[in-house]
């Protein structure tokens, strides 16, 4: 974690949106003397891939929970070599004032002196204290060793004193049973979502800042009050790119390209229903500014995102995948952009398998899979989970073996989640 750097994130399974709004906003952020930082919540699908690989910008870090982590409130102490003596372990502990003495050799930790240990030997070598070495006297029996990624919460704190800190044979330094947290949290603008089965894990021990999105309103909750920016757009990066051009800021060829990637993305070209003028707008400046052919390069990059014959049953039913919740209920809802949806579902029972396990090893009320066709602008919509009557009422459509054809559907957000959630009440 970085206290002074502020972390700028998407969501949880991250789309093209997330990543690029992410790097796009964390880019004018810095442009503006501002430290931040593009994380992101998962690995990129291969639309996204497909897009930082062509803007050659690199793939932001993954990070998966905001929780302090024992790395964070460690004391980076040096250990005692094995050859040193016991005059230079008295002094090490006087000096640290730890009652467990951290040891390597050659650069790798092979154990701790305990206070037991440290009394015999100082007994049997009084009269010369050089005459031992803290390599005899070392052990890796009856100490607690801490990993650097163990979250500080699940910190045992049941005995007193300091422990070593030791990823395989490296030695980090040592935690105190009594540490605390850092009081400074790590300031993190959530971008391209709001609701709080999308955002990272253990948000609670960061601090929201900041909100920018384009989708409905999800029961955001903080401690402090925040700058939020909500807009009924198509597509997260249209915001951010006019916040460039409302700060007066430039904004460079490769972040052009991205926020232009992720536009295109999440109309589907300007296809889907949820794409505004300012959307069309805004993607046609980023496309001078970027210098790609806007009509050629985005067909090649959802091509090159629709390609899933690589994909498993397990990954499929996971793409693009988010959390919903209503009435104490959490379902999921997935959605696979291709350019053959009849070429996919040949695989629908499996499909319906995989949707199944998700559902029953989360507890979900339900697990959907949008498989949208971007060319006939259609979707055939799969479900798991007793909720044909829900899907009935939401589409006005009865399911056939858990699923249900949708023409002129593209989009999640405006034209699947109100219509099931209404149906929800």
């Amino acid at each position: 974690m970085s206290e002074n750097v502020i972390f700028v994130t998407g969501h949880k399974s991250p789309d093209t949106d997330s990543f690029c709004s992410a790097l796009g906003y964390a880019n004018l952020k810095n442009q503006m003397g501002i430290p931040a930082k593009a994380i992101c919540a998962g690995q990129a699908n291969k639309e996204t891939s497909f897009v930082l690989d062509y803007f050659k910008v690199e793939h932001p870090e993954i990070v998966t929970s905001f929780a302090v982590r024992i790395k964070d409130v460690l004391e980076a102490v040096p250990a005692v070599e094995a050859s040193a003596n016991l005059e230079t372990v008295l002094a090490w502990r006087k000096e640290h004032d730890m009652n467990r003495v951290p040891v390597v050799k050659d650069g790798k930790f092979v154990g701790v002196i305990l206070p037991s240990r440290l009394i015999e030997a100082l007994a049997n070598a009084w009269l010369d204290k050089k005459a031992v070495t803290a390599g005899e006297i070392v052990s890796k029996a009856g100490c607690q060793l801490i990993s650097p990624d163990l979250k500080l919460k699940e910190f045992d704190r049941g005995h007193n004193g300091a422990f070593p800190v030791v990823g395989g044979d490296t030695y980090f330094g040592m935690v105190r049973s009594n540490v605390e947290a850092p009081k400074d949290k790590q300031k993190v603008i959530l971008i391209d979502h709001n609701e709080k089965v999308q955002i990272i894990d253990d948000i609670e021990e960061a601090e929201i800042v900041e909100n920018v999105d384009h989708h409905r309103i999800g029961g955001l909750v903080t401690e402090n009050p925040i700058f939020i920016h909500y807009e009924p757009v198509g597509c997260s990066c249209t915001i951010v790119a006019n916040f460039y051009w409302q700060y007066g800021q430039e904004i460079p060829k490769q972040i052009a390209g991205l926020l232009l990637s992720a536009i295109i993305s999440d109309t589907v070209l300007f296809r889907s229903p949820t794409c505004t003028p300012k959307d069309v707008e805004t993607a046609k400046k980023l496309a001078t500014i970027a210098g790609v052919d806007l009509e050629t390069y985005g067909l090649e990059m959802l091509k090159a995102g629709a390609d899933v014959s690589d994909f498993s049953d397990e990954k499929i039913v996971r793409t693009d995948m988010k959390e919903f919740s209503a009435n104490g209920q959490v379902f999921t809802i997935g959605q696979l952009s291709t350019m053959n949806a009849e070429e996919v579902l040949t695989r629908k029972p499996a499909l319906l398998k995989a949707l199944e396990e998700l559902r029953a090893t989360n507890n979900y009320l339900a697990s959907y899979i949008m498989v949208t066709d971007i060319l006939k602008e259609s979707t055939n919509l799969l479900f798991a989970g007793d909720v044909a009557d829900i899907v009935k009422a939401a589409f006005g459509e009865e399911p056939k073996d858990q699923e249900v054809f949708l023409a002129n559907t593209l989009s999640r957000k405006k034209q699947i989640v109100p219509q099931i959630l209404g149906a929800m009440k």
